[in-house]
């Protein structure tokens, strides 16, 4: 049966949303891997380690937008935290290509993963998705008017001050040569990690390849973080992952990462006010969970770098 997509408008709210009632019982109940089946049925190389799969129940078909998946490994029962950082390397090199290959027709290129059972995720095999869509979504465009009222303001990018005033702050989380981990006073859940490259990049087809490594590192730490918290009482932490960029020059990619566990055993719930009015309560002080997380990278990276030590790393993809 063909997908029927269509983007409808909510003259209300002034933005979009995708009607795409043939997802409703996607490959619920299946035993069977369709990524693994890449491998198999001979679909792709024998050395090929990171590969795009056609989304099987697309949300979205041409003109209006495309999608797929974006297979991290070759080994189903891999998670995203017992890749290297060559292994997720590979990865960032693959998000640059599909972008380079979705700006090219669409609008805005979305590259996200859902991870854990608790938001729905259903396929294991390590991966995450991408979406090309032929307009700019809510989010982005309230990000680029922000922008945009904040230069003819004088005050220049936005990200660039935010970046600049979290820097060796309570609030920043991770770093490294090209890229920066916060946890804002700002964030909606307790753990949310907000990613930034320190140079003032618009989107991953400008990224430069080191760059590219950089962020696997950055990523890899704040996601092995997670599974540390309260000595991997929380693991494995699931996630919502997206990245956040434009083609517009002025626009300053960035990573968000909505880590929905807020204590172990408890997960961060959008309530009412929340999920019907936009008002979010954070149950948390920003400051203290960003320590909490930083002492938590802080262990997970030295369990990478000394296996023996023991820790709380629980792995999650």
């Amino acid at each position: 049966m063909e997908a029927e997509t269509a983007l409808i408008w909510n003259p209300i709210m002034r933005q979009y949303l995708v009607n795409a009632p043939h997802r409703m019982s996607r490959r619920e109940g299946t035993t069977t891997c369709p990524f693994c089946e890449d491998i198999t049925a001979g679909r792709i190389d024998s050395q090929t380690r990171v590969w795009l799969h056609p989304n099987d129940f697309p949300p979205l078909l041409p003109p209006i937008g495309e999608a797929y998946v974006l297979i991290y490994s070759r080994d189903h029962d891999r998670t995203f935290t017992q890749l290297s950082v060559d292994e997720v390397n590979a990865v960032t090199h693959l998000w640059r290509n599909v972008y380079n290959d979705l700006a090219t027709r669409y609008t805005t290129v979305m590259i996200f993963e859902n991870s854990g059972e608790s938001i729905g995720q259903t396929q294991f095999h390590p991966h995450g998705q991408a979406y090309g869509v032929s307009i700019i979504p809510t989010v982005l465009q309230i990000e680029l008017e922000t922008i945009i009222q904040d230069e003819a303001a004088g005050g220049g990018c936005p990200f660039c001050r935010v970046r600049a005033e979290l820097s060796d702050h309570v609030h920043e989380v991770a770093s490294n040569g090209t890229w920066q981990a916060f946890l804002p006073p700002f964030v909606r859940y307790p753990f949310e990690t907000h990613l930034y490259p320190r140079r003032h990049v618009a989107n991953l087809g400008l990224m430069q390849d080191d760059e590219l490594r950089d962020l696997a590192d950055i990523l890899l730490r704040v996601i092995r973080g997670y599974d540390a918290l309260y000595d991997g009482a929380m693991a494995p932490m699931p996630y919502l992952l997206g990245i956040h960029q434009l083609a517009d020059e002025r626009f300053h990619m960035h990573m968000e990462i909505q880590a929905i566990g807020r204590a172990p055993g408890k997960l961060k719930y959008a309530a009412s006010s929340e999920s019907l009015w936009g008002l979010w309560m954070n149950d948390s002080l920003p400051s203290q969970k960003a320590q909490e997380l930083s002492e938590a990278i802080a262990i997970s990276t030295s369990d990478q770098t000394n296996p023996g030590s023991g820790g709380g790393i629980h792995a999650t993809d």
